[in-house]
C-alpha cells in the first residue's frame, strides 16, 4: 500500500499502538514475518483513509482521534474496531490471530505467499476506515458502511485476492456490503463523473442523518439508486460469469 506524502500531516494523525496478548501463536508469526514494520502498516493505512475521504476537493474534516490501537488476540471471525471504553477518542482495531493463522496456511499452499501481506494490510485498511468514516449519527445501514471501506481497501490497492467483480444477482441489494458494494460505489462514481462521490457521500453523514437514502439521492443527480444498480447489473454480460469465488468472511462486528 503506497503511503500518500501530500496529505501525510494535514490532519492532526492519532498516535499508533500495538498489543500482542500470545507472540507464540502461529497467527502472530505470520503477521510480524509478513508485517515486519507495524508503525508503518499503521501509519499507511491512516494516510491511504485520510487521502481517500479527507482530500482538498471535498472540505469535511475527520473526526478526533488520539490514538489508535491495533490489538492482536485470538476470537471467532476476522477484524472489528471499536472505541475505548474510557475514551471515546480512542480507537482499537481487533485482529485475529486465527484468522490470519488460516490466511498464511491457505496461502502456503497454494504457494501464494504475498498473499498474506495482502490480506493484512487490507484488513487494516477496512478497519481503519471504521475509525475515520462518519455514519449519520448511526443511522446509515451497515452495509453502506462496510461498502466504503472495502472501496477505500480497493482504491488503496490491497483488495483481497478472492474478489470478483462480477454480476449481481437479480435479488441482490445495492448496500449488500464489503466489497460488492465497494465496487458499486466505484463505477457509480464514474457513471456520474464524480470522482468524489464517495468522500462527499461521507461527509454528508457527518452532520446529516441517512433519511432512507435521502443523503445519497441528493448526490445522484436526480437518479434514483435503485435504477442505477439495475444499470450496473446490466453493464455485466451475463456469457462471462465466473465461477461464484469463496464467501468473504465479514471483517467488522456491528
Amino acid at each position: 500500500m503506497a503511503p500518500v506524502p501530500p496529505e501525510k500531516q494535514r490532519w492532526a494523525r492519532p498516535s499508533l499502538h500495538l498489543e500482542c496478548l500470545d507472540v507464540s501463536h502461529d497467527g502472530c508469526r505470520a503477521f510480524f514475518d509478513h508485517a515486519p514494520r507495524p508503525d508503518k502498516l499503521l501509519d499507511e493505512a491512516v494516510s491511504a483513509v485520510l487521502d481517500a475521504l479527507y482530500h482538498d476537493v471535498v472540505g469535511w474534516t475527520p473526526p478526533p482521534v488520539r490514538r489508535v490501537l491495533l490489538k492482536l488476540h485470538d476470537f471467532e471471525g476476522v477484524a472489528y474496531t471499536c472505541s475505548s471504553e474510557l475514551d471515546p477518542l480512542h480507537k482499537e482495531i481487533h485482529l485475529s490471530v486465527s484468522y490470519v493463522a488460516g490466511v498464511a496456511h491457505r496461502a502456503r499452499a497454494a504457494d501464494a505467499p504475498d498473499h498474506i501481506r495482502l490480506e493484512v494490510q487490507g484488513v487494516v485498511a477496512h478497519e481503519m476506515v471504521h475509525v475515520f468514516q462518519y455514519n449519520g449519527k448511526g443511522t446509515v445501514p451497515g452495509g453502506v458502511i462496510e461498502g466504503i471501506a472495502d472501496w477505500v481497501r480497493q482504491r488503496a490497492g490491497v483488495g483481497a485476492p478472492h474478489w470478483r467483480r462480477e454480476r449481481p444477482a437479480d435479488d441482490a441489494p445495492w448496500d449488500a456490503g464489503y466489497e460488492k458494494t465497494g465496487f458499486f460505489l466505484e463505477w457509480l462514481s464514474k457513471r456520474l463523473d464524480k470522482p468524489d462521490l464517495v468522500p462527499l457521500l461521507n461527509g454528508e453523514m457527518k452532520d446529516g442523518e441517512w433519511d432512507d437514502g435521502a443523503v445519497l439521492r441528493r448526490l445522484l443527480d436526480g437518479n434514483e439508486v435503485g435504477d442505477l444498480f439495475r444499470e450496473y447489473r446490466n453493464s455485466f454480460s451475463r456469457l462471462d460469469k465466473e465461477q461464484d469465488p469463496p464467501r468473504p468472511v465479514p471483517t467488522h462486528a456491528a
